[in-house]
Parts: structure tokens; sequence; C-alpha cells
């Protein structure tokens, strides 16, 4: 319930709402750390309570999230996986509709996740019950596939928070607000050592270090544990001495332990969130499943390859769509193939060993590779040298004080 006051009328008629609240929805681990950091600077920048419902992560949760399903319950990667699991998937779509509708809030943030959060949206939309602002952040990669979505994403929403600074374009084309607020990693990747998390783990200067990423959602750690154990052996053949770390996220930890448990080699499986940016900036190679964390581990700076693969029925119909030449997002922003990337086919063991140990036997592949991440922190950075949180909680505020409304439903903020 929102609790109005009525101040004297002086030079308006201007009614202050006591509290605000918004509905924001993330489906995975990384949209969870973006919620996290808009929830906290919404609060910092607001003069007036905001209460923050709907569907998230511990760190969502942590900042003040009351959340009313498992995040994990969202995600499904892939055509075929969905298709399956489309009946489940459209009860969770009617059910979040509802409780946005019942809740009233002024606005809808929905994080990354296109697929759910976009049908979301359209019936939203269709419906016509919530007069909430509607605010999508993560654009989709309308410059990379599917470009008309452009225009069908501007008809849902208000405003698209856009991490990538060549993004905006595309959808102020189609007279949509769209802001560049910067990249997440900027503010999270920092202060990290790598030195120290070698030395509480017993790894000497003159050890290798490589790193295993298996991914985030269980689909993708089960298709490709069997590929990185097997580069791994396959490394490990050629240099015995080789220390395996593994990052993980402490939600994945035990599903992490339990894909490694036939493994016939010592590995280090780290889950502590403190620890995350140690742990991979002490990798002098790794390997990732396609996705977010090759872009962070360009971004501080780890030599690496990349290795994914999907269902033939989803590879076949996302390579009809596809209009970029990479498949690393660092990559494409270099618009160089910096990074070995092997997909499909390419993704077997035997490639990707023959990838990392060109990495690990050649100094100047390594240099080449730092050399060229080494550009990529000026192309993810907001002006002014604020973090992208601080950014988009102005964007998201300045959006809830636009249009007709904004003159009875003011919510101020306090930071530029």
């Amino acid at each position: 319930m929102l609790w109005v006051l009525t101040r004297p009328k002086i030079k308006s008629e201007t009614v202050y709402f006591m509290s605000k609240k918004i509905f924001l929805i993330a489906g995975e681990p990384s949209g969870d750390v973006l919620g996290a950091g808009l929830i906290r600077e919404l609060k910092s920048q607001s003069r007036v309570p905001i209460e923050f419902i709907g569907v998230g992560g511990p760190l969502m949760e942590a900042e003040g999230l009351q959340s009313i399903v498992p995040m994990d319950e969202l995600c499904v990667m892939g055509l075929w996986e969905v298709i399956w699991q489309l009946p489940r998937l459209l009860r969770l779509i009617n059910g979040v509709v509802e409780e946005i509708e019942g809740a009233e809030p002024d606005a809808v943030v929905t994080i990354d996740l296109p697929d759910f959060n976009f049908e979301v949206a359209r019936r939203i939309k269709k419906r016509a019950l919530s007069s909430a602002k509607m605010i999508h952040y993560v654009a989709p990669s309308v410059w990379a596939w599917r470009p008309g979505r452009a225009k069908k994403i501007a008809a849902l929403y208000d405003k698209v928070l856009c991490l990538l600074p060549f993004e905006p374009p595309y959808f102020k084309a189609h007279e949509m607000e769209a802001d560049f607020v910067g990249h997440p990693l900027v503010e999270e990747a920092k202060n990290f050592n790598g030195q120290d998390f070698r030395e509480k783990n017993g790894i000497t200067p003159q050890d290798k270090v490589l790193g295993l990423f298996l991914g985030s959602r269980e689909g993708e750690r089960h298709k490709h544990a069997n590929v990185l154990k097997e580069a791994a052996q396959i490394i490990r053949e050629q240099d015995p001495d080789v220390k395996i770390v593994i990052p993980t996220l402490p939600d994945f930890e035990y599903l992490v332990l339990k894909a490694i448990e036939d493994w016939d080699f010592e590995t280090i499986v780290v889950s502590l969130p403190s620890l995350k940016w140690n742990s991979f900036a002490a990798c002098d190679v790794a390997v990732a499943v396609s996705g977010t964390v090759g872009l962070e581990l360009a971004y501080i700076g780890v030599p690496h390859v990349i290795a994914y693969k999907t269902h033939p029925i989803t590879a076949m119909a996302v390579k009809r769509m596809i209009k970029v030449k990479y498949a690393h997002l660092a990559n494409i922003l270099l618009d160089a193939p910096v990074v070995p990337e092997y997909l499909q086919g390419k993704c077997n063991s035997l490639n990707v060993a023959k990838g990392l140990l060109s990495l690990l036997r050649k100094p100047e592949d390594r240099a080449a590779q730092k050399q060229a991440f080494a550009k990529l922190g000026q192309r993810l950075r907001p002006e002014g040298g604020v973090s992208p949180s601080v950014v988009a909680a102005k964007s998201v505020i300045e959006t809830l004080n636009a249009g007709p409304k904004a003159k009875d439903h003011s919510l101020s903020s306090t930071s530029t």
C-alpha cells in the first residue's frame, strides 16, 4: 500500500508518495549481480523508500528484494531445451504477470533473459492491466542476430539499458529510449590478487595453473564437463605439474563436485564469491564455456580459449540468423579472432587441449592476447568515471519521473 502525503499548496499541487515499488526479474547469476547493483544504487539515490519485489537470486535478496520464485526456475538454454519445458515456463510466465498486476508496481525492470522476460512484457502490454514503466536491463544482441527484435522491443518497453556503447542506436532508430550505462565488469573486477590465491593454495611461482570454467547452467555443465576433463588430462600427460582450478558459484558447488567426482586428478574448486577474481587472476591460461565468463577473463587479462556446443537443432537455427563473425564478445568488441573459439563440431577435447597447450608453451601467444585485452576497459566504461550501477539507477529514476505522470509521481535522485 502507498501512503500519500499532501503538502501545502504553495506553487504547485504536487502529491508526494512516501514509497515506490519496483518489480525486478532476473533468472541467472549474471542478472543477479546486475540486479543487486541496481537495487543498491536505487536505494542510495532515491529520496523516498523503495520496495523491491520480483524474482532474483541471493545477491538481490541481500539488497532487499522479496523474491517470489527461485531464480533458477526461469532459465532454460537453447531452442530444443525450451520446447520440452514449455508448459512449465508458460505457467511461470502467467504467474509472474499476475504477480505484477496484483502488486501494482511503479516500474518493472526485467534483467537479461530475453525469451522469458519479453514474453512477460508482451503479456503485460496485451492485457493492459498495469501502468508500470517498463525497463529492460541488458540489451539483446540485435546487432548479432534477429535485428528485427529492436522494433518489437520498442513496442513493449519504455527504455533499454545497454552494456555496450554501440547498442543504443539500434533501439533509438525505433524511437525507443536507450542509454549506455557501462558493463558491470568495470565495478566488479577490482583489487584482485592472483598471487595471494596461489600462495594460499600451495601453488608456486613456477607452477602453471589451468582454469576450467564449466558454465553456470546445468545443461552447460552436462554437455561440456567431459570435454574439459579430457582436455585437462591431455595437458597433464604433457605436464603433470599443471594445477587445475575450477571456479564456480556457491549454488553450483555441489553440482560441480558431482560432475568431477570421477576425475582421476586433483582439482581446486573455488566457490566463495570473495575469492572469485583472485582465482581467475591466478590462472596462467583457461578454457571457458562461451558466455559472460569469457569476457570476464579477457577483461582481467587471462589468456584463454572458449568451447561451446548445444543441441544440433538449436545450433542450426542460430547459424541461419547470426550476423557476426565471432561468438566471444571480446572478439566482437576487438573485431579480431583474439580468443580461439571451439564451437559445435570443433568443441572436442583434442582441439581444446591443442589450443591450451599453445598458450602454455608460447609466451608470445599469451602476450598477444593480453595486449589485445588491454583495449577492452575503455570500451566498457561509462563516461565520467562513475560505476555502471550508478548510471543504471539514474536512468531508471529518470524513466520513473518522465511522462505525463511525473508531476504526481516524482522520485528524486540524490546522485548525478
